[in-house]
């Protein structure tokens, strides 16, 4: 408070930050609000991909193990082999909040037994569902990776502004009220030594007549 000059127009400065700071708390405001409901609907959205994917991956894992079982290890290599290939991916963006959120366009991940490369003669029937669910599998990873990343990136998001609106109602708003009132009490006193002054001064002057 020692280097606050206790003017009239630093006080109706500072009172023009109050307001201006008080308006953006209320922005904030609503900005959390509107990130919160997005983060709890896309929770909602990425809980029921989470369970599909556990689904699938226990259906994977149990024709997996299947066919290991039936055929031998080295023909479910054999046919991981053939079979490999290249996904064509693509990474779209979405703004929401001018925050850029991610999802992963995908085509051809599941194959039809026949595009696998391998012949139907030359491979079990048991090695082929096991592939299948296996990019079943794939499938509902690449639709949970990119839901999974987008509510990190909401959730975030909504800390920072958490942080922001505390920033300003439980540091800048006090300080500057507390400024204003350091002020406006200078003001005051200097208000009543002023009267103080003129009373004095007006009561001589009439003792002098």
């Amino acid at each position: 408070m020692e280097q606050l000059s206790p003017t009239r127009m630093n006080m109706l400065a500072r009172r023009a930050q109050i307001k201006l700071a008080a308006d953006g708390v209320n922005l904030l405001k609503g900005k959390r609000e509107a990130l919160l409901k997005e983060l709890l609907a896309r929770a909602r959205a990425l809980k029921a991909l989470r369970n599909e994917l556990h689904r699938r991956g226990r259906v994977a894992t149990a024709t997996l193990i299947i066919a290991r079982a039936m055929r031998g290890t080295p023909e479910v290599n054999s046919a991981g082999v053939a079979g490999r290939r290249e996904l064509s991916l693509e990474v779209t963006r979405e703004k929401v909040w001018g925050l850029a959120l991610g999802n992963i366009e995908h085509t051809g991940v599941v194959r039809a037994h026949k595009d696998r490369g391998i012949g139907l003669l030359d491979c079990s029937s048991l090695v082929l569902e096991a592939a299948q669910n296996s990019e079943f599998m794939l499938e509902q990873l690449l639709a949970c990776a990119p839901a999974e990343m987008n509510l990190q990136v909401l959730g975030e998001e909504v800390k920072k502004t958490s942080r922001r609106i505390n920033a300003l109602e439980e540091h800048l708003l006090p300080r500057l009220r507390e400024e204003v009132a350091f002020i406006r009490s200078v003001l005051d006193e200097r208000e009543r030594e002023d009267t103080f002054r003129l009373k004095r001064i007006k009561k001589k002057k009439s003792g002098k007549k």
